[in-house]
């Protein structure tokens, strides 16, 4: 039978023995991991500094085969000097990663600014005073271009994309190490003068398209997805069913980019949220997936500021969603006659 994977990120991908006791005590199976700190003079991610990290989980009875945000590929995707080098590096760090067991990364492909996640706010009242992060796009829309970096056409982007993916495929392929893309998020277009390319159920299939490869695949964020205001199950299928959702972020949200006042994250078993919790984690059953599934944007509890965390990555707030999304897990399986 399958059973789900849970896992967590750890706040600032800090692989702190306290922090994986922790998630062990919690019973997750996982962590998802960010990869090793790069030199100023490099961006290759190293065979031994990923071995390293790999075993520091393992001895706690953990599985790291998930990373996050990395390698760098922002001069790829935005053109900009340096890129061939990049790609080069990438490629490097593939070879490694699948040298040393790790199955699945997420690069970063959102903009290389500082408000890469866009939100309007970070500290909105929801149930019992806990605050979360929130996005109008209306506050936003008619930001000019940055300075720096000036603006974009949304094919230059798909162009830039098509290369990355033209490039890294082979190696990814021979390393046996799947590429996995988040949606934007907010998932609305343009911000700041960059286009958001990956703000649908369409985008994500042309983008799967691109090259295609069974090294392709999708880090399936459902709160990205209720943000674009699809139907969080039917998506699950859609690409579940493809073979094509590597690991899952659990979250819900209110509202959405396209409707008045924008969208804000809320906690998991929020009845006012745009998904259903049970079937989203009975879609997850039903197409098979094997991934690791990690909360994702909690809201901030009376005491993160003690425990640590950021908006959206409070360790409270994960300690919390974990046992809804274990409960939640457990009643899917007994209805579905797997326990």
């Amino acid at each position: 039978m399958v059973r789900m994977r849970f896992a967590v990120r750890l706040p600032g991908g800090v692989y702190a023995t306290s922090n994986l006791i922790l998630m062990k005590q919690l019973g997750c199976t996982d962590v998802i991991g960010s990869g090793p700190r790069l030199p100023p003079d490099s961006e290759v991610w190293e065979y031994g500094d990923i071995v390293q990290l790999k075993m520091h989980v393992e001895k706690h009875g953990l599985r790291l085969e998930v990373l996050e945000d990395g390698p760098p590929i922002e001069k790829i995707i935005y053109n900009l000097p340096g890129r061939e080098q990049q790609l080069e590096d990438f490629c490097k760090s593939l070879e490694n990663l699948g040298k040393a067991g790790i199955k699945v990364i997420k690069p970063q492909h959102m903009p290389p600014v500082p408000n890469m996640i866009w939100r309007t706010e970070i500290d909105k009242p929801t149930r019992g005073g806990a605050t979360s992060t929130a996005f109008d796009y209306d506050l936003v829309k008619d930001f000019p271009p940055t300075v720096k970096y000036g603006e974009y056409k949304e094919e230059e982007i798909w162009k830039n994309l098509k290369y990355f993916l033209e490039g890294v495929i082979p190696t990814a392929e021979e390393s046996g190490v799947v590429i996995t893309f988040h949606p934007d998020d907010p998932p609305i277009s343009p911000i700041q003068g960059f286009p958001r390319i990956l703000r649908s159920v369409e985008a994500f299939d042309k983008m799967l398209n691109l090259v295609p490869s069974d090294n392709v695949g999708i880090c399936f964020c459902q709160g990205c997805f209720a943000e674009m205001g699809v139907d969080v199950p039917s998506a699950i299928r859609h690409f579940g069913r493809k073979g094509k959702i590597f690991f899952a972020h659990f979250r819900n949200v209110i509202g959405s980019v396209h409707e008045p006042g924008g969208f804000q994250e809320i906690f998991h078993d929020d009845p006012s949220g745009r998904i259903d919790m049970v079937e989203a984690m009975k879609a997850y059953y039903e197409v098979g997936f094997e991934g690791p599934m990690r909360p994702d944007h909690t809201p901030k509890l009376l005491l993160d500021d003690i425990f640590g965390g950021y908006p959206g990555y409070g360790m409270l707030g994960k300690v919390f969603a974990l046992g809804y999304m274990k409960g939640l897990a457990e009643s899917v399986e007994k209805m579905m006659g797997l326990r």
